[in-house]
């Protein structure tokens, strides 16, 4: 804790410290820092130097902080953590470390005098801040001292803040509304808490150790408050001497404020700002209604379409004068184009009461339905009337003018029918949903507002309610994950399941987030050959994720693995509840002829051979993904790191014990680190241990295919002169022992697949070598992952042209179920549509959007 005395001479330390640093009044200065004790003295020190201030959010990235520093025009920045690489437009001595000036600051002496704001008072650009960019790129919003402290004033007259009040502000102070509540605090002389806003559990054990009395966070805040004091009753008793809770920051939803009322027995103040004005209405004891009436000097107006004063009760646009408004916007010279309009238009909409009180319903967004102009604002508002906040999305659509998608946030996860009912009873048929989405809370921006974008993007998957299926997968396998793993065994051993059990809720965690990013149009129908191998990770690659956007999805197991692959779609499917995702045990030939012709898409599985086989029977109007096998050359070039290369080899290779399609069918080995290579590999090879494949602690077991054992006994038949250790087979317990090969390079080596645990070693001399075998047909037609350890920028570069080449890691760990996968060979990995096949990188989803008709529309709708 600090006295106002002590935080005093701590500012004016850090000024005399900046002062030597060569800071001047006037001078343009970042400020980019997370909330904290040092960021208030900094912040004091700056404004007692006169220095014209540049806020920028500490999450904000290193490019946009760049972009911003050099739009602003700034000469200095201070920072935490140090950033000085992201701002290279500034010399290095004038990017300050924020913690390393506080420090410099302890060594000055103590100082006379006290801190002053009269010539920040009467800079014109005392204070830069962002818009928030939802319409667009971020605008540099310049305020005067004048504007700014005026404001500060008229909300302490307000809200009749006492030098016995102690805020607790939980939001950045990067931002208007928590800058100015420091700033607040300073000039009332009361105290405050500079509590963490993201760690709300120690927030609300900080409120009670110092006896908060004002609190000031946004809606998402409190949401997440209220679970908290459920969670945990005990810590309600912390919060009993807080006499104003006051909110903003985006709008208050109705559903939020009477549980706030319920849980504490005290209602949410509402207030209404923005930037550009700083406080405009306030709701203050006494009179908690809406969002109160407009502070003392500032005139609140709402306008029809027509530019007409409306009456009390009905919605218009926000104008406000107030004597608080911006000053003008940066120039690109860092200049100001100062405002000459005493009038500010908010772009919000909302409606007063017959008391003046305001009610802001949100952004003034206009849409066209069914001929009928309708604010997507206020109808969220209507809606919420059923019991949830709720936000509206509109979508471009040709025949209708809009569709309306109405977001729901409901932490119980009610079904989208029971809402739909709920809210198309409040509205007339013209401003009903389209379709209903449900999520536990909305995806929220750095300001703690709704994410507008996020929501549209999720709006915009063509079945969003199906998202709840997929989370319930999610959590079902979280909570219990024993019974898939029961399942998963059968065909794999156990360390391999986890792998692909936590690939698969990675795959399905990131689902939106790639639906989302890609947008694919509606498939009506997706056919799919499913895999051998990986039943699970499959599953959500090809099934749960596709009916986001798939109408209906048929899938045929591998006759190899069809009763575990049953046994799979019988433990998730109720959990899923997608009737849409059937299984099917149709001969190939029947499923061809009926279920595949019928489809739209195809995902096939398996063999090249076979693939082109099923394509010769597509119209082409069908698309058809294929999914094979590469090589994946694993290549250890001249002065690799041996140890990891080993570790890496032995863990790709022994994926599954050794039945996985990533696994390399060939070690590539440069000559000068072929024999210590060879010497760990065969050392850690021997140690595996070998055990069933429900054994958690056994690193690999006994070979599941049949047409894997009778191919690796041939190819051990055939080259057992370079078999150097392991090889053993036992066909009665399927027991193959690993076995490492060693030969020298030969272009005309056989270059095979093997779906078995044996190391294929070949020992290379140069560079031409490699260029040679990366040239070979095989390997060009295989080309899908390589591996490369070692600095070998040659090799990447050959290997790169046609392969997705990870360095120094295996393609299992650069894998990403949620991104492209895959190389530039045709036997590898391929689309075909219209008559053409190409070979690339596929994901499902970004294919579909690329290439289907419908696909390309919807993009083109929700740009």
């Amino acid at each position: 804790m600090r006295s106002t005395a002590e935080v005093e001479q701590d500012a004016l330390r850090v000024a005399a410290a900046l002062r030597a640093r060569g800071l001047c009044p006037g001078n343009r200065v970042i400020l980019k820092a997370d909330n904290s004790a040092g960021y208030v003295t900094v912040l004091l020190a700056l404004v007692h130097l006169d220095i014209s201030i540049v806020l920028v959010d500490h999450r904000q990235t290193p490019e946009e902080t760049a972009r911003i520093t050099a739009f602003a025009r700034a000469g200095w920045a201070l920072v935490r953590p140090e950033v000085s690489q992201d701002l290279t437009v500034l010399d290095a001595d004038r990017v300050i470390s924020l913690d390393g000036l506080l420090e410099d600051a302890t060594a000055i002496p103590a100082l006379g005098g006290s801190l002053s704001f009269v010539d920040w008072f009467t800079r014109s650009d005392a204070l830069i801040a962002w818009s928030s960019g939802t319409t667009g790129e971020p605008k540099g919003i310049v305020r005067s001292g004048k504007s700014f402290l005026g404001n500060i004033e008229r909300t302490q007259q307000r809200m009749a803040y006492t030098e016995a009040d102690v805020l607790m502000p939980l939001l950045p102070f990067s931002h208007q509304y928590g800058l100015s509540l420091v700033l607040l605090w300073w000039i009332a002389r009361c105290s405050l808490i500079v509590a963490p806003y993201a760690r709300l559990d120690h927030a609300v054990d900080m409120a009670g150790r110092y006896r908060a009395t004002v609190v000031d966070a946004t809606p998402a805040t409190y949401h997440t408050m209220l679970k908290l004091v459920e969670r945990r009753p005990e810590s309600a008793a912390g919060l009993r001497d807080v006499r104003m809770w006051c909110v903003g920051g985006a709008p208050l939803d109705r559903a939020l404020a009477e549980k706030f009322v319920v849980a504490t027995g005290h209602p949410l103040l509402d207030g209404y700002g923005s930037t550009e004005v700083g406080n405009i209405a306030l709701a203050a004891p006494g009179n908690a209604i809406g969002c109160g009436q407009p502070l003392d000097g500032v005139i609140v107006r709402i306008l029809d379409e027509d530019g007409n004063a409306v009456p009390p009760g009905e919605i218009g646009e926000i104008l406000v004068s107030s004597p608080g408004q911006l000053t003008g916007y940066l120039a690109a010279d860092g200049s100001v184009t100062e405002r000459a309009e005493d009038v500010y238009r908010t772009n919000d909409i909302g409606y007063t009461d017959e008391e003046g009180n305001l009610y802001v319903v949100g952004r003034k967004y206009a849409v066209h339905r069914m001929g009928h102009t309708l604010y997507p604002e206020a109808l969220a508002r209507k809606a919420e009337e059923a019991g949830a906040a709720v936000k509206v999305v509109a979508l471009d659509d040709e025949r209708r003018g809009s569709q309306l998608v109405f977001v729901v946030a409901d932490p119980d996860l009610r079904e989208a029918r029971y809402w739909r009912e709920k809210i198309c009873a409040l509205l007339p048929s013209y401003e009903q949903p389209n379709q209903v989405l449900v999520v536990t809370e909305f995806p929220l921006n750095n300001n703690g507002k709704p994410d507008l974008t996020r929501l549209t993007d999720l709006a915009a998957v063509p079945h969003p309610q199906r998202l709840a299926a997929l989370r319930a997968v999610a959590e079902y396998i979280r909570n219990d994950p024993q019974p898939l793993i029961d399942v998963l065994t059968e065909i794999s051993n156990h360390k391999a399941v986890l792998d692909e059990v936590e690939a698969g809720l990675s795959a399905l965690e990131g689902a939106l987030e790639e639906v989302s990013a890609y947008r694919p149009g509606r498939v009506p129908k997706m056919a799919v050959f499913m895999s051998s191998n990986v039943l699970f990770y499959s599953y959500v690659l090809y099934t749960l994720i596709p009916s986001l956007y798939t109408d209906e999805i048929i899938f045929r197991p591998s006759s190899q693995v069809t009763g575990t692959t049953r046994r799979l779609h019988d433990l998730l499917a109720p959990v899923h509840k997608l009737e849409t995702i059937e299984l099917t045990t149709l001969s190939q030939r029947q499923f061809v002829e009926v279920p595949v012709a019928e489809a739209d898409v195809l995902v096939f599985t398996g063999a090249y051979q076979n693939a082109e086989l099923v394509r010769a029977q597509l119209r082409d109007d069908q698309m058809l993904l294929f999914f094979g096998q590469g090589v994946n050359p694993f290549v250890v070039a001249e002065g690799a790191d041996i140890d990891l290369a080993v570790t890496d080899a032995v863990r790709i290779r022994m994926l599954n014990s050794g039945q996985d399609c990533f696994a390399p069918d060939v070690f590539l080995v440069h000559a000068g680190e072929a024999e210590a290579f060879v010497d760990q590999l065969t050392k850690r090879v021997g140690e595996l241990r070998y055990g069933s494949y429900t054994d958690p602690a056994a690193d690999y077991g006994p070979l599941y295919y049949e047409t894997a054992i009778e191919a690796a006994a041939d190819y051990l038949r055939l080259n057992r002169e370079h078999i150097v250790a392991g090889g053993r087979l036992d066909f009665r317990s399927r027991h193959l022992e690993p076995a490492v090969l060693v030969r020298p390079y030969n272009k005309k080596m056989p270059i095979e697949e093997t779906f078995a645990p044996i190391f294929n070693v070949v020992v290379y001399q140069n560079t031409q070598q490699l260029r040679a075998f990366a040239n070979h047909p095989t390997v060009n037609e295989r080309a899908m992952g390589a591996m490369v350890y070692g600095d070998a920028p040659d090799v990447v570069s050959t290997l790169g042209k046609r392969h997705y080449v990870s360095v120094n890691l295996t393609v299992l760990d650069t894998d990403d179920g949620n991104k492209p996968f895959g190389g530039y060979g045709v036997a590898a990995n391929y689309v075909a549509y219209q008559g053409q096949r190409v070979a690339e990188p596929l994901l499902i989803s970004k294919v579909v959007a690329e290439h289907l008709p419908a696909a390309r529309k919807n993009r083109m709708a929700n740009a």
